[in-house]
């Protein structure tokens, strides 16, 4: 009598290993047939743009304890060496010297910032993969707004964007990995 309880409980302990197995196989096999690893791989790499050095996706902003804090995010490959400028008088974008449009960001103060080699630009596509705002205001204390301060000029594969700063005292700028960005960050 004793060794049928134990057989029933062990035929009950495999049958419930077993339901499990049977839930996890479908899962498993069902992720392996929808990302194949020769085809992902493929797939990524077709997808990749080709901006002829570092291409720039887009740009984001936050304010911080002490410092506003301005990222430009960028896609795979070497970060780009930058330049930059201030200046106070406003902004202007995209045209000859008599074509320039005033950037419609306010700031007392402005800082220019140019990336190279970087684009907005695919080449293969023929299409921008900067996927940021022209400009946009912000309302923190030391960063204003930030606009795009040259056309899109793929030959010059150069990538131009301005800051308004308000009332700071100084400002960093740096790299960071995984992923890939510049980061400016502007102090109170």
């Amino acid at each position: 009598m004793h060794s049928k309880k134990v057989i029933r409980l062990l035929a009950s302990t495999v049958a419930v290993a077993a339901s499990a197995l049977c839930a996890a196989v479908p899962q498993a096999q069902a992720s392996e047939l929808a990302a194949p690893a020769g085809v992902a791989e493929a797939a990524s790499t077709a997808a990749a743009p080709d901006c002829q050095g570092t291409c720039v996706l887009g740009v984001r902003a936050a304010t911080h304890p002490g410092f506003d804090r301005f990222v430009i995010d960028l896609g795979e490959g070497p970060i780009p060496q930058w330049t930059t400028t201030t200046q106070t008088t406003p902004l202007t974008c995209c045209g000859e010297e008599a074509g320039e449009q005033v950037v419609p960001i306010t700031g007392k103060q402005y800082l220019k910032i140019k990336l190279s080699p970087a684009t907005g630009f695919d080449f293969t596509t023929l299409k921008s993969v900067y996927t940021g705002p022209k400009y946009q205001n912000y309302n923190f204390k030391s960063l204003k707004g930030q606009g795009l301060t040259g056309a899109t000029d793929p030959e010059a594969r150069e990538f131009n964007i301005g800051l308004a700063l308000g009332d700071h005292s100084s400002y960093r700028i740096s790299k960071l990995t995984a992923p890939n960005r510049i980061v400016v960050d502007v102090n109170h």
